[in-house]
């Protein structure tokens, strides 16, 4: 697993702009802190770089987005989430991320990185994105 440190901006300059980068910051129960998040996403996720998720998502959607944080982390392989949002009024629209762990420089998985793609949905009978997750195999990365 690559840490933090070992990816600059520069390296994610043709994505910067659909990335995002949460911390961990407390275990049991966990807690994490939204790190950066690209300006292409800020329309959909808010201005929310160095809030908590506490802080920044509607108390019914916590618990689902730090339980997969623990998930990508615990797992230590990339994830795979399509699905459709449900924040901000943005319902309309389809999500696919690419989560990614990343270790601190202790070498303990603490970092999710995201690459996040949203489409207009299609059709509002079309549910072929709604709750699926897909996980890909370690070696692609």
């Amino acid at each position: 697993m690559p840490s933090r440190s070992d990816i600059t901006p520069r390296d994610l300059k043709d994505i910067l702009r659909t990335v995002l980068l949460f911390e961990r910051v407390s275990q049991n129960p966990s807690h994490y802190r939204w790190r950066l998040i690209g300006t292409g996403l800020t329309s959909i996720l808010g201005e929310n770089t160095g809030k908590t998720l506490e802080e920044s998502l509607p108390p019914e959607h916590i618990e689902r987005w730090t339980e997969c944080g623990d998930m990508i982390l615990e797992g230590a392989q990339p994830l795979r989430f399509l699905g459709r949002v449900h924040i901000n009024g943005r319902e309309y629209l389809d999500a696919e991320n690419l989560f990614v762990p990343l270790a601190n420089d202790n070498g303990e998985p603490s970092f999710i990185l995201g690459q996040c793609r949203y489409t207009p949905r299609r059709s509002e009978t079309e549910d072929i994105w709604e709750n699926q997750m897909a996980s890909l195999p370690g070696g692609l990365l």
